[in-house]
């Protein structure tokens, strides 16, 4: 949360986006937050709602997470150590008691529960006391008598967050429908989790992502992985979590065992394949405008729609009884950038939900607001906490952090009527029936009391009573729910009762069921058996999603039955949640017992499950698997062939060497007289990575053939250059005369080191497009002999010096040979700059930036420029590379913070983003960032090009503590370019390259 521009684009050339130049200066912020007496009633809302402060500085400061008591009292996290945290002043955070004793809906009561803390993110209160999230650790302070003042120092539950993650702390603690305390962490945490003491080999590993935590049991367990920096958690009125996120994509449903797409990185199972998308079906920003066009030109319509910039704070489904029924489900998120509430529609869809955008809820119509988090109370009112600080949530000088601010307003709708009483003083009776009251607050707080009685050993047997007639007597789907929910936070369900629910006829209580069950321990064989008779017959997708869930619980040898049951269903082929959680769940199988896996292979409905697991067999072991998989081929028919050429294909691209089976030279003349084009295609690729001879023949004849479509001829084309099959360079050097296929021409000749190819390309380069010169350059640098060939082009003005960025004179360097050095010095110039070349740097580049000296800057040309220098990494209005982050949805606002990005990239590096040097066997030096890696092979994403790279031709790896951006990119450009560059950064849309200038 407190760091999205850090995080997104990591030291990247994405942060030049954010400055406001000369006369495209953004609006500067007014240079205090709205008064006190003045920011609520300046707010914009729905007709009928209105806003209050509830508390302001200088009762509170820095509120960065609350939680409501059974008193309805708040308790507030003050968080002054962000942003220095661990490295800064010591122990000034602190969690303070705000009361509004009189109901007039303004906190008059004020306590300091404690003081001391530092990287305080989140708090719950429960069983005797008060949870906080204080990288490293999980901390629980012991206040058993509730006299509201701790009974002991804080003790801690849980260590191993990672210290060194900057703004990707731990957060958003929220007791959970299954009586667990949940959390979210953030993608640069690296943490290993677990009680004091646990040796690393048995601790949980984790960085983006949802955790959960037992309060009695003392165990910790990953819910999901994924997302970039989720920081906000909520449940909606059938237990199903939904945690918020920045970034990518702002909402995803955290259904136990889910691995969501992410910013980057490899998911920490190498054999996922593929990772859940949001369930949004929208983004909060226009994507042909960048979000801080807010500043300068207002909120245009088109933005104002969308939702207004991509980083989310806190998350509120919202349940309770004060709002309109027509708000209640619906999800709501800070939206920092925006200074705005969004509200997204939740709809059931498949198995789970989609998220559709609604107008946003509120516009806090004041630049300084930071929201942070939301919580609906004992009245049904919402509580809103502003940070109240200029900066886009990544400050990294604690001189400009505002710490004497903080602001919580209250949001109602009508008239409001205090819920004046203590919870915690209610019988177990009266607790349980408030299992039956519309506002959730009340709901889970009682459940939670009850919780707390029963694990304190008190006699609860009539609560239990109670409960187990309200699950069997009502009819609401919901209350029938919550009284599952308590019954299991007593202690009062069974596994026959349990298994007895998987018959009922809601599909949300059979999902519970079958959740409650794995969670308390291993299912019986009765409970297992239900569960492939489910798994097989039940008309629900959501119990077949939960099922799937469940799955990653069981013991790998009981999953036979269910997974055969789940992958039976064609029409689930669409649902890509539940087909990529099957897989999740399916996959260990196969390592276990590679055989039957491939029996299932013949009886699998979905497609994509199908290619998976014929991909694990094949890597399971090569060998073996294509022995049992190739006969299936040969019988199958030309859909299944399909997937199982597909799955075998992927699982071998990176293989050096694969061992030919005997059966294959029959199968693959079968599969070239196929009349299935994709099947025999597919036969093709297949036979090139198996060293087979007839098919490379007929993939080099594709390439070569003028009635092949274009699309099959650069499949063709790239699949035997990823191979480096021997004597294609003729036919490559042929294809840069071929309009439709040079450019994957010019990439491909980078694998071969022939002497012929320099003055190939070199020779046309003066007729050549700007992309396919930016390959050319890019594929001569590879090599220390064609990279010499370069620098005497330009040298002879062949190649003009601009054409040589910054990353291919790294790239130059890195071979380290001394005469290369001196020719890149002589004919371009040098990269090596000194800490006072950068403070001189930026104070040039302000000065410059700033100034309205000079003719008005061209945003056409900045467009071709921008289209040089950034393009090839980095996607803007929808168009570009995705070397490094998107930068439509960035922060571009904070001209000190952007420059010190360009000027300095390699100050603060995300580890996925760190520079890795790759020599391989042949001679070639690849620059990049690794994608994925396993045991066969590495993928590396260079700036112009992804490369699947055999470890056998890999001789060294080295990650050196570099960006993959390199510095310089400004300094090569003249004083207009820059201008004309930041002028076309920030145009509210996409504008026309300036005419006769590419």
């Amino acid at each position: 949360m407190l760091s999205w521009g850090r995080l997104a684009i990591p030291r990247t050339l994405a942060v030049i986006a954010g400055m406001a130049v000369g006369t495209i200066r953004a609006e500067e912020p007014q240079p205090r937050p709205l008064p006190l007496t003045e920011s609520a009633q300046k707010m914009t809302l729905p007709e009928g709602y209105k806003a209050t402060l509830f508390a302001g500085e200088p009762e509170v400061h820095q509120p960065i997470a609350f939680t409501i008591d059974p008193k309805g009292r708040l308790w507030v996290v003050e968080c002054y150590s962000y942003p220095i945290w661990l490295n800064g002043p010591q122990k000034k955070d602190r969690v303070i008691i705000l009361e509004d004793t009189d109901g007039d809906g303004r906190a008059d009561q004020r306590k300091v529960f404690y003081e001391g803390g530092t990287s305080l993110t989140g708090i719950a209160l429960g069983f005797g006391g008060v949870w906080l999230s204080a990288t490293p650790n999980l901390l629980f302070i012991p206040d058993a008598d509730g006299n509201d003042m701790p009974d002991g120092p804080p003790v801690v539950k849980l260590d191993g967050w990672d210290e060194k993650a900057q703004h990707n702390m731990f957060n958003a603690l929220n007791w959970a429908p299954d009586g667990w305390l949940w959390g979210c962490n953030g993608i640069l945490s690296n943490s290993r989790v677990g009680k004091p003491g646990t040796p690393d080999e048995k601790r949980v590993g984790i960085n983006c992502g949802v955790w959960r935590y037992h309060p009695t049991r003392e165990v910790v367990e990953v819910v999901a992985h994924g997302t970039t920096n989720p920081w906000g958690l909520d449940f909606d009125e059938r237990g199903e979590a939904f945690i918020t996120n920045c970034v990518i994509p702002h909402l995803f449903h955290a259904v136990p065992g889910s691995r969501f797409q992410r910013m980057f990185g490899q998911d920490f199972n190498p054999f996922s394949y593929e990772l859940i998308p949001t369930c949004a079906d929208h983004v909060h920003w226009d994507t042909t405008e960048k979000w801080s066009d807010i500043r300068r030109l207002g909120v245009t319509q088109t933005t104002d729609e969308a939702g207004g910039g991509h980083a989310h704070v806190g998350a509120m489904i919202y349940l309770g009884d004060n709002w309109p029924d027509a708000m209640r489900g619906s999800a709501y998120t800070c939206n920092i950038h925006g200074h705005r509430v969004n509200r997204d529609k939740l709809e059931r869809s498949k198995s789970g939900y989609v998220a559709r955008h609604e107008k946003d809820f509120l516009l806090a119509n004041d630049n300084w607001f930071r929201g942070l988090e939301l919580k609906y109370g004992p009245d049904g009112g919402v509580y809103l906490t502003d940070w109240s600080d200029t900066g886009e949530c990544h400050e990294n000088d604690a001189d400009n952090a505002h710490r004497e601010n903080g602001r919580i307003y209250k949001i109602t709708f009508g008239d409001t009527k205090p819920a004046k009483r203590d919870l915690a003083q209610l019988s177990d009776t009266e607790l349980v029936g408030l299992q039956s009251h519309k506002n959730e607050w009340q709901v889970r707080t009682a459940r939670r009391l009850l919780q707390e009685r029963a694990t304190l050993g008190k006699d609860v047997s009539a609560a239990r009573t109670q409960l187990e007639a309200l699950l069997h007597s009502d009819s609401e789907a919901s209350r029938k729910l919550r009284a599952l929910w308590s019954l299991n936070a007593i202690g009062g369900t069974t596994e026959g009762a349990l298994t007895a629910l998987l018959s009922d006829a809601h599909e949300d209580l059979r999902s519970w069921a079958v959740r409650l069950l794995v969670d308390a321990k291993t299912p019986s064989a009765e409970a297992l058996t239900r569960f492939a008779e489910l798994a097989k017959s039940d008309p629900s997708p959501k119990v077949r999603l939960t099922l799937a869930s469940a799955l990653q619980r069981l013991p790998v040898e009981t999953r036979w039955p269910i997974a055969e049951a789940l992958a039976s269903h064609p029409e689930d082929a669409a649902d890509t949640p539940l087909v990529l959680m099957t897989w999740y769940g399916i996959e260990p199988l196969v390592p276990a017992d590679r055989a039957r896996a491939a029996s299932l292979v013949e009886v699998v409905a979905i497609p994509k499950l199908r290619q998976f697991l014929t991909r694990r067999i094949i890597a399971a072991d090569t060998e073996q698997g294509l022995a049992v998989l190739l006969p299936k081929i040969e019988s199958a028919n030309d859909n299944t062939r399909r997937d199982l050429l597909t799955g075998i294909h992927e699982a071998l691209r990176g293989h050096k060497q694969v061992p030919v089976p005997e059966s294959w030279a029959k199968l693959f003349g079968h599969l070239t007289q196929s009349k299935d084009a994709a099947v025999r295609e597919q036969a093709a690729m297949l036979g090139l990575l198996l060293g087979d001879a007839k098919a490379i023949e007929a993939l080099q004849a594709t390439l070569g053939s003028k009635l092949a479509e274009a699309g099959e001829r650069r499949r063709a084309l790239e699949a035997l250059a990823e191979r480096r099959v021997a004597g294609l360079t003729p036919a490559l050097q042929q294809l840069l005369d071929d309009p439709a296929l040079r450019s994957p021409a010019i990439r491909a000749l980078g694998a071969y080191g022939d002497p012929t190819i320099p003055p190939s390309l070199l020779k046309r380069y003066p007729t050549l497009g700007e992309a396919d010169r930016d390959d050319v350059v890019a594929t001569l640098a590879l090599r220390p002999a064609s990279a010499k060939a370069l620098l005497e082009a330009v040298r002879a003005n062949v190649v003009p010096r601009r054409d040589i960025s910054a990353t291919v004179a790294r790239q130059i360097l890195a071979f380290n040979d001394a005469e290369l050095t001196k020719q890149l010095e002589s004919a371009w110039g040098t990269l090596r700059r000194t800490s006072a070349d950068k403070v001189a740097l930026m104070t040039k580049y302000k000065t410059a930036l700033t100034s309205d000296a000079g003719r008005t800057p061209d945003a056409g040309r900045g467009r071709l420029v921008f289209n040089k220098t950034c393009l090839q990494c980095h996607k803007l209005f929808g168009a570009g590379g995705d070397v490094g982050p998107e930068l439509t949805g960035s922060d571009r606002a904070n001209t000190d913070y952007i420059l010190e990005n360009v000027l300095d990239p390699g100050a603060a590096v995300g580890r996925d983003f760190q520079l890795t040097t790759i020599a391989t066997t042949d001679g070639r030096l690849l620059n990049g960032i690794i994608r994925e890696q396993n045991e066969a092979s590495i993928t590396v994403q260079t700036a112009n090009e992804r490369l699947i790279l055999p470890r056998e031709d890999v001789e060294e790896v080295k990650v050196s503590n570099a960006s993959m951006m390199p510095e310089g990119l400004l300094e090569k450009l003249s004083p207009e370019e820059v201008r004309d560059l930041f002028s076309y950064l920030s145009a509210p849309t996409q504008v026309q390259p300036a005419e006769g200038q590419d």
